[in-house]
This record gives C-alpha cells, structure tokens and sequence, in this order.
C-alpha cells in the first residue's frame, strides 16, 4: 500500500478548475487524528468545525485554532455520533465560543454523546437537528446538508455509520463533498436520489472502508482529489486505494499529517 501513496501523495500541489479566482480563498485543515474526522474551515477571519476527532484530539485542534486567531467558532456540524467525530467536542465547547452545533437526529447512546450534551447544556447551546435538507451559507459559501432519511435513522442500530449527514460545499466553481462513515445502504440512497454528487474532493467515507457500491459512487462523485481520514492501525482497504488509483484521483492520506486545502473558488491548494 505503501507504493501507492507514495505515487500519489505530492507534498503541494495545484488543480486548476477555472481561468482566474474571483472568491476569497476558503481554507480547510483536515488533522491527523488516527482513525478520526476533524476538519477545521476559515475564511474572512471566521471559522467553522465539521466534526471534531476523538477526546484527545481536542487539545491539537484548539492549540491550531488558536495559532491562527481564532477564537470563536460561528459553527460546528457533527456528522454523527460516534467517539471519532464528537469525542473532541466538550473541550472544544468548553474552549471557544461557539454559535451553532449541528447534529443529525440520530442519537447513539455512548459516552461520547453523553460528554457531548452534557457540555452543549453548560455552554447553553440548543442544538438543531437536520431533519431535512438543509442549505447554509456560510461567509459566500454554500453548505447544503444531507441528512439521512427516517428509514435509515430507524433502522440503523448498529454503528450508525449511514446515519451521518453528508455535507456538500461549494465555494464559487469548486465543489467538496464530506461523507462521514456512509457505507453501501447510504451511498445507494445518494446515487438514486438525485442529487448532483459530482465534486472535485471527496473526503472518502468511512476512513477508506471497502463497500460494494464504492466503485459507483466513485464514478457519480468524479473527484479529482480526495482525502482519507485513517492511521497505521486502521489503513484503508486496497481494493479502494486501486479505485481511486485507476481513476486517477489524487488521494492524501492524514496518517502521513494534516493536510491543509486552500480554495480561491477556481483552483485547489493542497500542502501535507
């Protein structure tokens, strides 16, 4: 597996989309938190969290946030629930102020959404819960969120991966799709739907996790750079580091370090 990353993983590199950027540049830095999504937006000296690692990634982020003068969050959107996604956030809460949190209504009984709601009640934030599609804009840029429909929510049990709220931003001519954990049931659902899935990155979903509708999805999304959230302990599948490859996508793996994306609303930056 080696071999591939080391084929595909270029330490900066440029796609241009467009001829000239028009848009204040959106920057997104997507930590190395193991087998963890955290993923942290600025722009116009605003900020925003999609999802915020396990516990201990907690003081990392805030260390960063603060690093680049950041001291207040307008948003957090939680993609769902499991320790890898909100376990950071109670520190995170306790830390900066923070406008709104964004949850699916889809609650896992663990100890990390216990820690969760127990810190939102003593930051006195009254979560929303996204119900229905949802669009945002946030500092120009367009947010639109997926949530899982009813069927999903009452049936998934289990790891709640399919519950995550898959979130699409666009950000003038470049479109970036974050998927949380979705596997085959979910990514069927989408590809069905409707939905224009086409973006230029993808975060892979599940941490690199192999699913039979991967390839399909793949093909409807058509990204030309992707980032894999994982670690040493938890490599993605091969069988989808080959998708990727044979698509010629550009994948960043955040077991290598954070990788830190600019968008000017034309082109994409990538640095790890």
């Amino acid at each position: 597996m080696r071999k591939w990353v080391a084929a595909m993983l270029l330490l900066f590199f440029t796609v241009t989309l467009g001829t000239s950027a028009s848009a204040q540049e959106l920057k997104i830095k997507l930590f190395k938190a193991g087998k963890a999504d955290a993923f942290l937006f600025r722009m116009n000296g605003r900020a925003m969290l999609l999802d915020a690692g396990e516990a201990d990634d907690a003081e990392d982020i805030l260390a960063y946030a603060r690093a680049k003068g950041v001291d207040a969050l307008d948003m957090v959107i939680v993609s769902h629930y499991d320790k890898g996604h909100i376990g950071g956030l109670p520190d995170i809460l306790a830390a900066l102020p923070v406008a709104r949190v964004l949850l699916p209504d889809a609650y896992k009984n663990n100890d990390a959404s216990r820690a969760l709601y127990k810190a939102l009640m003593k930051a006195g934030i009254e979560p929303e819960y996204v119900r229905e599609t949802m669009d945002i804009s946030w500092q120009g840029i367009i947010m639109t969120i997926y949530p899982a429909p009813l069927d999903f929510i009452i049936a998934d049990e289990g790891d709640h991966d399919d519950t995550s709220l898959v979130v699409s931003v666009v950000h003038d001519a470049n479109k970036l799709l974050f998927t949380g954990d979705i596997a085959t049931p979910r990514m069927e659902q989408l590809l069905s739907s409707g939905i224009d899935l086409a973006h230029a990155f993808l975060k892979v979903p599940a941490h690199g996790r192999n699913t039979d509708a991967m390839p399909r999805f793949l093909d409807a999304v058509q990204p030309k750079l992707a980032v894999i959230t994982c670690s040493a302990k938890n490599l993605p599948s091969g069988a989808v580091m080959e998708a990727l490859n044979t698509r010629g996508v550009q994948v960043w793996l955040t077991m290598d370090g954070d990788v830190a994306l600019t968008s000017d609303g034309q082109n994409f930056r990538m640095k790890q």
